[in-house]
């Protein structure tokens, strides 16, 4: 009996290698996919109607390793536009690698969920894939050059890191957070805003990003080598994300400067360190530091006082001085760490005024940037129905932001 159940057992795994060896499971043939690693959706001339800009890498199996940008005008929904990438050019687009979307700003005057739903429905795009804003179209943003010869897209993933929220100074967003926060009793949220600023000349090589078509698909294409082509004078493009877009039923509604972003990050995000400038009145005139900033504790909590709705904001920061623009004593020099009292006092007023101000500009735009309206429901439910449509406007702020030399 047991010899009777080994041959079945031999059988059966010889079956099964028989079929994974001969067998494609429906595998798409790599010589005929473009591999999508970026869409850009702008507002198209036609009202509701959109342009979709994809960044594809093409696989080596067809010949040479190429990457380009293809769009294509007029689509109704972002879904009509990948399937005709798949008539117009021959290969399959597969959305596996997509790991960032590009939202043109004219776009976000509308509910942003009309387009982003086609990624939410979607098995293939991950919910880690990245999420931003660009001034003006967002199709650009794929022609710009890396001064680090980077595809653009991969440039711009990276100016949006996780790495780069820790700093502080860029507020990211994926589509999973993006989501939650959209379907949330809050309905606010927001989107880093980047902006294509050049940088300089440079000579020589450098890696050409020129758009593979241009308005409606064309029957030809132009690859971007990955080694780039030689031009006698170039000017590189770098990626701007330091402002954040504030949402509101998934329609643009403020924008947040730098400032504000940094302070944002330090109250409500999962900002580590931070990096800012302070200036100080001294004896000798204005000094600027510019400060290294470790956040050891933050909150954001919502309570009740008599009756009256109270929103207050703990933060808790060492210090450390990087640089100055004026000339310092060897002492101050070797021991960064000895960080004047006027300095962190500086430090925690403008920060103060930087949230205070991140906050009012939100509620004036009746976003919920801080997910006040999410712990009225959590934990004070019995307010919710009474409060739910005026928080923003009846509560009362307070800051209570202290900072202390870094140790």
């Amino acid at each position: 009996m047991n010899k009777l159940w080994m041959r079945i057992f031999i059988c059966g795994a010889c079956a099964l290698l028989l079929l994974f060896f001969s067998n494609d499971f429906g595998l798409i043939d790599i010589q005929e996919t473009a591999i999508v690693i970026a869409i850009a959706i702008d507002k198209g001339e036609e009202e509701g109607k959109f342009d979709v800009s994809a960044q594809i890498a093409v696989p080596a199996g067809t010949g040479t390793g190429t990457a380009g940008n293809v769009t294509v005008t007029g689509a109704s929904t972002v879904g009509e536009a990948i399937t005709e990438l798949n008539h117009k050019t021959g290969w399959y687009p597969t959305l596996v690698h997509c790991k960032l979307v590009l939202l043109g700003e004219e776009t976000t005057r509308e509910n942003v969920f009309e387009i982003l739903d086609y990624f939410l429905r979607s098995e293939l795009v991950e919910d880690t894939c990245l999420v931003g804003v660009c001034e003006g179209l967002a199709k650009d943003a794929f022609k710009a050059t890396s001064p680090v010869k980077d595809i653009s897209s991969s440039a711009i993933s990276k100016v949006l890191s996780s790495e780069a929220q820790k700093t502080g100074l860029i507020s990211v967003t994926n589509l999973k957070d993006f989501a939650k926060n959209y379907y949330s009793v809050s309905g606010g949220g927001f989107l880093p805003f980047i902006a294509v600023k050049q940088e300089a000349e440079s000579q020589g090589d450098d890696q050409a990003q020129k758009p593979v078509f241009n308005g409606k698909i064309n029957s030809e294409i132009s690859p971007v080598s990955s080694e780039g082509a030689k031009s006698g004078e170039k000017k590189s493009d770098v990626f701007d994300a330091s402002r954040t877009m504030l949402f509101q039923n998934g329609k643009g509604v403020a924008l947040l400067t730098p400032d504000e972003t940094l302070a944002f990050n330090m109250a409500d995000t999962p900002t580590d360190y931070a990096f800012g400038n302070i200036e100080v009145d001294e004896k000798d005139g204005k000094v600027v530091y510019d400060l290294k900033m470790k956040i050891t504790k933050k909150s954001a909590q919502l309570s009740f006082e008599n009756g009256k709705p109270v929103f207050t904001f703990r933060i808790r920061a060492q210090a450390k001085i990087i640089d100055a623009n004026k000339s310092d004593s060897i002492l101050m020099i070797t021991q960064s760490a000895l960080v004047p009292e006027q300095v962190l006092n500086a430090a925690e007023e403008k920060f103060k005024k930087e949230l205070s101000s991140a906050f009012e500009k939100s509620a004036a735009a009746g976003c919920d940037l801080f997910g006040m309206k999410m712990q009225l429901y959590r934990f004070h439910h019995k307010k919710y129905n009474a409060y739910k449509n005026t928080i923003l406007n009846r509560v009362e702020t307070r800051y209570d932001i202290r900072f202390s030399a870094l140790k």
